[in-house]
């Protein structure tokens, strides 16, 4: 024991400290001169320093001597797993490995034949990540009743079981999305992450960690994990639809770390992380003289600190600013703050957006969509599949967030899904994914829907044109103005400088006044009023000029017919995550619900009253059952439309469970609008003549007084109730 300890103290000593100095060629002729015992020792070491490329190397050799050894193929089953989240490939190993398992693992032991308890864990990761999800509860359990008690991977091992069951529910009632992964032109076999598509889907910027054309990034591969820097790239529809060969951005270095974070919509500035300066802190770049400048740093101490900001989001006007934080004063892990653009052109004080949103767990990649009210957001924590899920929330005019929404399956999956940003009208998405089938160790893939478009909202698109093509001057603005507004609604939008596309959200039902100008606003070329519709969810508008930037007075504007894009008026499905509820996202308030009269169908209703704290019902017995039948067969039997409206109610009795009595009232009509969608979700012929809303959620009775026992005094006024119209 003595001279291993002093073999163990002597190697580790000094091998960490040359660790960063070691290349793979130091490596590779080790493996091939060291004995079985110093090349444990030393993969050991390298494991537990986190060197997991140069370990992995080590592992393979320690095979050679003994191809069948618990403890050897343990180790190159949980390397592959850590260093390139090769699950697929890792189980091999692991299935080895878990068939001699124990408490006492010696890692530092040639003579160990016996695998960590550990081996169980990855395992069971491994059939998680590959959506095996009996086979993953399995073996996290069999983990858990192994590990000792003091093993910093049994939380994480409970955390995994919870999200075990998420994946299942979500995994057995897919969506309709598409997923498609970009193939060739976009992954390679490094890591590509953090895509970030223009308002209207012709560019793409993303990071990358591919090799440079000159090979100068290879003395900056990072040796624990064999990877190179991170570097931004972008990529343009060509004319047939396909992604043309990307290229690096002017400001990339081949030593450092740069990594996408946001584009503003007119593309003339990106933000950019870079860990240069400690943590990791928001970059930005300005885009001149044809291309992006070098990046400079956010000065704003309190948005950068000392502490980890490796994300951000600036909204399409330019007025608010959301990024993720793991500075102290949080909710647990990573938070999503926001800041919002004072009249002095200065970022107000960060607030956090609250425990709707954050949890004990990391939130992180926030993205606003154009509505500026939509928040899209990954979470891992155990509303997630596992991993982190993308989720979405709303912002109301009170500035208060719903209960997220997971995006569900086939949109997530069981691995890292995570920065996720859309097109202007919500209908097509990028985000990176460390899911099965994946090209390397994270791709980007493409995701189409029907049902995420966004609502209550035009959109003004348009493009400046020059006579003989030259490129548009960089002053060129909009200005749009509404004239019917309450409060002052102005704002300032630029066309993009590579081919003069802009953007402008607008609100339903409002006239506008759009004024064009140029030479840093002296000059005017072009107004017009308009008016946005008053009985379209989503409208889209748009508008080309066309200048003669050797006159400006010399201008061919071209108004084009205003343009409007079909609604998409099929009604969402909500499913809800464990017990938690959900907020739907809304579906199109302005349905015209037909004129069908009570007299001729008759509205069905139903009422159930709850015990205390309940807040579910039996959806295949009873009077709900016949309920929903009825308005399947009034569906199907001719009757053109039906609301369905959704009141509850919570007793004064307090409740620790729910939290608030309020939180409790809308859990009962969520899970009660929930049941409904549930069962006409499989029958298409008749689920898109209704609707399912929330009309009122209340706490009722008389006040509370210490009697909880009196249960028919209060249960009155527990109970959800559907009515229909």
């Amino acid at each position: 024991m003595v001279n291993r300890l002093l073999i163990f103290l002597m190697l580790t000593c000094g091998f960490a400290a040359q660790a960063q100095e070691l290349t793979e060629k130091d490596i590779r002729a080790m493996v091939e001169k060291e004995s079985e015992q110093k090349l444990l020792v030393q993969c050991s070491v390298l494991m537990q320093e986190g060197f997991s490329y140069y370990a992995e190397i080590i592992a393979d050799k320690l095979l050679t001597f003994q191809p069948n050894s618990a403890n050897y193929n343990y180790r190159k089953g949980h390397l592959m797993l850590d260093s390139h989240n090769d699950f697929e490939g890792a189980m091999k190993y692991l299935k080895v490995a878990v068939t001699d398992t124990k408490k006492n693992y010696d890692m530092y032991s040639s003579k160990e034949k016996s695998s960590s308890v550990d081996a169980l864990y990855d395992l069971a990761r491994c059939y998680h990540l590959n959506e095996e999800i009996s086979l993953a509860v399995e073996y996290y359990n069999k983990f858990l009743a192994a590990s000792d008690s003091g093993s910093e991977l049994i939380n994480s091992a409970k955390l995994k079981i919870k999200q075990c069951e998420v994946a299942r529910k979500e995994i057995d009632n897919p969506s309709t999305a598409l997923v498609i992964n970009l193939g060739p032109v976009i992954n390679t076999n490094e890591p590509e992450f953090a895509p970030v598509v223009s308002l209207d889907g012709s560019a793409l910027y993303f990071t990358s960690k591919r090799a440079w054309e000159d090979n100068s990034t290879d003395k900056f591969r990072d040796k624990r994990y064999n990877q190179f820097p991170e570097d931004i790239y972008v990529s343009y529809i060509d004319f047939d639809g396909s992604w043309i060969e990307p290229f690096r951005l002017d400001f990339s270095d081949p030593e450092r770390n740069e990594a996408t974070q946001a584009v503003s919509a007119d593309e003339r500035r990106i933000y950019v992380y870079q860990d240069n300066t400690g943590n990791g802190d928001i970059y930005y770049s300005d885009f001149s003289t044809n291309r992006f400048q070098e990046i400079k740093k956010l000065e704003d101490n309190r948005i950068n600190t000392e502490y980890w900001e490796p994300h951000c989001y600036v909204t399409t006007d330019g007025q608010n600013l959301y990024f993720t934080s793991d500075r102290p004063g949080g909710f647990g892990g990573r938070d999503i703050y926001r800041v919002v653009r004072l009249p002095d052109q200065s970022w107000s004080e960060p607030i956090n957006l609250g425990p709707s949103v954050n949890t004990p767990y990391d939130e992180d990649s926030p993205f606003m969509a154009i509505d500026n009210k939509t928040l899209y957001f990954s979470s891992n924590g155990p509303m997630s599949m596992g991993d982190f899920d993308v989720f979405v929330t709303r912002r109301d005019e009170q500035n208060n967030w719903s209960a997220p929404i997971n995006l569900g399956y086939p949109l997530n999956s069981t691995g890292d899904d995570i920065y996720y940003t859309t097109t202007v009208d919500g209908l097509r998405g990028f985000l990176t994914s460390a899911r099965k089938g994946g090209k390397g160790e994270k791709d980007i893939y493409e995701i189409k829907n029907d049902y995420l478009g966004v609502n209550s909202l035009a959109v003004l698109k348009g493009q400046i044109k020059t006579v003989d093509d030259r490129p548009i001057p960089e002053d060129v603005t909009i200005t749009v103005n509404c004239l019917d507004c309450n409060e002052e609604n102005s704002r300032t939008v630029f066309p993009r400088l590579r081919d003069g596309v802009y953007f402008s959200s607008m609100d339903p039902c409002h006239e506008y006044e759009i004024i064009y100008k140029y030479n840093n606003g002296k000059r005017e070329i072009y107004r017009e009023k308009l008016k946005t519709s008053c009985d379209k969810d989503y409208e889209e508008i748009f508008r080309d000029i066309t200048i003669d930037v050797r006159d400006p007075k010399n201008i061919t504007p071209v108004t084009v017919p205003v343009i409007v894009k079909p609604i998409i008026d099929k009604p969402i499905i909500d499913k809800p995550i464990v017990d938690k509820p959900k907020d739907s996202i809304p579906t199109n308030p302005n349905i015209n619900l037909g004129t069908v009269t009570k007299e001729e169908w008759g509205n069905p209703k139903y009422k159930h009253y709850f015990e205390y704290n309940g807040n579910k019902i039996n959806p295949k017995k009873g009077d709900f059952k016949r309920f929903v039948k009825e308005i399947e067969k009034q569906l199907k039997n001719g009757r053109k439309l039906i609301a369905i409206n959704v009141y509850s109610s919570a007793s004064t009795v307090p409740t620790i469970t729910y939290e608030t009595n309020e939180k409790l009232s809308r859990l009962r009509a969520e899970n009660i609008k929930y049941d409904i969608q549930n069962y006409f979700q499989e029958n298409t012929q008749v689920s898109d003549q209704m609707t399912v809303t929330i009309k009122g959620s209340v706490v009722a009775g008389p006040a509370y007084q210490n009697d909880a026992r009196n249960k028919a005094k209060y249960r009155v006024y527990q109970y959800v109730e559907v009515i229909t119209e």
